[in-house]
């Protein structure tokens, strides 16, 4: 009998804290709605969402970086640049959670694309029956829906296809990444697929001259003068698989940076800090991270590793060289077209820099970094450095892990007073399904081929478009193999697999060098119960016995009413357990 009322003590109290989240979460997303508004059908402008692969917070010149960037630099100055934009850390979990404006465990993409099967949910390796994409969702409202370069959220041939999820036209690597120049010379089968025929694999090459990150521009470059000739809005998600390993480029854009890299991380960390605090992104009481545990020295190295050092982050550097480059063959195109004007462009990466490699990188292939025949990684020493100011990496829930620029560029929709302005609100992935729903007029689905729709989580943001007041009262949550956070107001509760809770105060010290666990325990308890509902009812808590999809529903349009029924749904299912515990 003890046992059944300790047990109805400990349900109340996880009920209570199921109160809360549903009520705090329901008023800040039905204040946030009413901020935005949407644009007439008859004015839906054209999206492109284009994603680098594998990119730290200051790599772009507009960023603080050295490397040359004049493209989407020009972009940023006549846009907003978003300073404190997050992902999910790595690459499945944040493709997922674009596509669908929900976090990546409700989109089935908990991890990677391993099936763990029915008993983990969230954990099933592809996009789910119970989410739409983007493209599945502008499709219905008129949108003729573009994909190309990478796709990889499912591995299965069923699920490679991106027009199997609503895009009407892709040029797309199924799997990932890695080849650059030919899938023959990576370890493992890549394929480029357009539509559901398959034009390259390991048994077919590419025609010489042929580039990854060219061939997605073009490509979709095609298909967007079709949708003009067409007079119908497009929407455009490029993924590039670029600058993710192996390091491999053009040799004529490694030139333009051979050389530039021996004075070392070091130094270059440290110009880079400086300039991100001269351009106002970072607050100069946010001190640098110290350089990450067993990175050497530069001068510590032999001439003939500063050497190889170089070689390899100027191969880096390259590659995000062509993505620029791109950019302005993309900008070209649209002047050219005269839909320039009226096309959002939205530049962002997918997690933070990878220190996979070891802690120098190194070069398993048979040719020199870059090369086609080469299989080169950069390793943490220059992840480090592409990650500045913050802590950590790729596939860690730190801010050098979860930390991306998002640049937003669109004449006819943000405000010319705005251009050239920084934006330090909190913002995720989650919201550009929310952005992308409300600029186009089309609506979000309760469900979709007889499928019932999980609402979508974000919240759009076309108020910091029009200046306007946008305030996140809501939590954001992160989880990735077992690394997880909350972000909440000025707070943020971050770990490592398997290590305690630390909380740092953003507004204050953002590079999470200061721990405030032991002086505010109050204040982890608090976020840790907010982040066990949101585990909970988002598929992240493994064990699922008890946990049924329409008993843990995410905040819908009408967030109020939705956490109502949350509650309701929970309250239902505790007293169940109350009685048959």
């Amino acid at each position: 009998m003890q046992q059944v009322k300790t047990m109805k003590i400990d349900l109340i109290s996880h009920i209570c804290n199921h109160l809360m989240l549903g009520l705090t979460i329901g008023f800040a997303l039905l204040m946030d709605s009413t901020m935005a508004s949407v644009l007439p059908k008859t004015d839906q402008p054209n999206i492109i969402i284009i994603m680098t692969d594998d990119m730290g917070f200051s790599d772009l010149g507009c960023y603080g970086s050295e490397i040359k960037t004049p493209h989407l630099d020009t972009l940023a100055h006549k846009g907003i640049r978003f300073t404190r934009f997050y992902n999910t850390g790595r690459c499945c979990p944040t493709r997922a959670s674009l596509l669908t404006g929900l976090y990546q465990h409700q989109a089935g993409v908990g991890n990677m694309t391993n099936d763990a099967g029915p008993s983990k949910p969230g954990y099933r390796g592809r996009l789910m029956e119970r989410c739409v994409t983007i493209a599945e969702v502008l499709g219905q409202g008129g949108y003729r829906t573009i994909q190309t370069g990478k796709w990889h959220v499912g591995d299965k041939k069923k699920e490679w296809l991106p027009s199997g999820r609503g895009f009407d036209r892709n040029y797309s690597c199924p799997q990932g990444g890695g080849f650059y120049f030919r899938p023959s010379a990576f370890k493992k089968e890549r394929h480029v697929v357009r539509g559901n025929e398959v034009l390259y694999n390991k048994q077919k090459d590419p025609p010489e001259g042929w580039y990854a990150t060219d061939a997605w521009t073009d490509e979709g470059l095609k298909y967007v003068r079709e949708a003009v000739e067409e007079k119908k809005p497009f929407l455009w998600y490029l993924a590039h698989n670029a600058p993710h390993y192996p390091l491999k480029a053009k040799p004529e854009d490694i030139a333009k940076y051979r050389g530039k890299y021996k004075i070392g991380w070091d130094a270059i960390r440290q110009q880079r800090y400086e300039k991100l605090i001269k351009l106002g992104i970072i607050d100069p009481k946010w001190k640098l991270s110290t350089r990450e545990k067993g990175i050497p020295a530069w001068d510590s190295l032999s001439e003939k590793q500063k050497d190889e050092q170089d070689l390899r982050m100027a191969t880096y550097a390259a590659m995000i060289d062509c993505v620029d480059q791109n950019v302005g063959k993309i900008v070209a195109t649209l002047k050219q077209l005269e839909v320039y004007e009226n096309t959002l462009i939205l530049f962002l990466h997918d997690n933070g820099g990878c220190a996979e490699g070891g802690t120098m990188g190194r070069n398993t292939g048979k040719g020199i970094c870059g090369t086609a025949e080469s299989f080169a990684l950069y390793g943490a020493c220059w992840a480090n450095v592409s990650d500045t100011p913050f802590r950590k990496y790729k596939k860690f829930i730190h801010e050098g892990g979860i930390s991306s620029p998002l640049i937003a560029h669109w004449p006819k929709g943000i405000n010319a007073k705005l251009n050239g302005k920084l934006t330090s609100e909190p913002t995720h992935l989650i919201d550009l399904m929310a952005t992308c729903v409300d600029l186009s007029g089309s609506s979000y689905p309760e469900s979709f081929k007889g499928n019932e729709i999980i609402p979508m989580e974000g919240v759009s943001l076309n108020p910091i478009f029009q200046g306007k007041q946008f305030k996140r009262n809501a939590p954001l949550f992160f989880e990735h193999v077992g690394n997880r956070g909350i972000r909440y107001g000025k707070w943020k509760l971050v770990a490592v697999k398997g290590k305690p809770w630390e909380l740092y105060d953003m507004q204050a010290d953002r590079t999470e060098r200061n721990n405030m666990a032991k002086e505010l325990p109050e204040k982890v308890k608090e976020l840790t119960n907010l982040y066990k509902a949101w585990a909970e009812r988002s598929f992240v808590t493994k064990n699922m016995n008890f946990i049924k999809y329409d008993e843990f529903k995410s905040p819908i349009i009408n967030p109020l009413s939705t956490h109502y029924q949350l509650i309701i749904n929970s309250l239902s299912t505790h007293y169940q357990l109350i009685i048959n515990p």
